[in-house]
């Protein structure tokens, strides 16, 4: 899945050990995978710490930055939108905000924009867009 999440749907797949998939790869404490009643895998979404931070909090602390992907067949069913909220519920225990880069291009930018994300600035390369979503933790909801 990280490799899917490492290109648009007209460019072809990235190796699994090409340096934008490795940066991508989830780390232990903040993965949710999407899978079908035969347990196949249908998306994934994690959250990861990028170095250098995309985006960080009032404190200057580094935000989680979202990565995830959805298998081309699986897409517009709510797999997206049910990833990011799993992932949204357990980050709110332990961080204020969110982060993600998104290219202009990719269409998922419309689901992150549904789930609550807004444009936060300028992403990584030359057509990345940085957006963030405000967290609540779950006592406050």
């Amino acid at each position: 899945m990280a490799r899917l999440a490492c290109t648009l749907e007209d460019r072809p797949l990235p190796g699994p050990d090409a340096p934008d998939v490795v940066a991508l790869m989830p780390g232990p404490d903040a993965a949710v995978v999407a899978d079908d009643d035969d347990g196949r895998p249908l998306g994934a979404g994690w959250w990861h710490f990028h170095e250098p931070p995309l985006l960080r909090d009032a404190n200057g602390e580094p935000l989680p930055e979202l990565a995830m992907a959805v298998l081309e067949g699986q897409r517009g069913q709510g797999i997206g939108a049910a990833l990011v909220d799993a992932l949204a519920d357990e980050a709110a225990k332990r961080f204020s905000a969110l982060s993600l880069n998104v290219h202009i291009r990719n269409p998922a930018a419309r689901l992150y924009t549904r789930t609550g994300f807004r444009v936060a600035g300028s992403g990584r390369g030359w057509f990345g867009v940085a957006m963030t979503r405000p967290l609540q933790a779950p006592d406050a909801r």
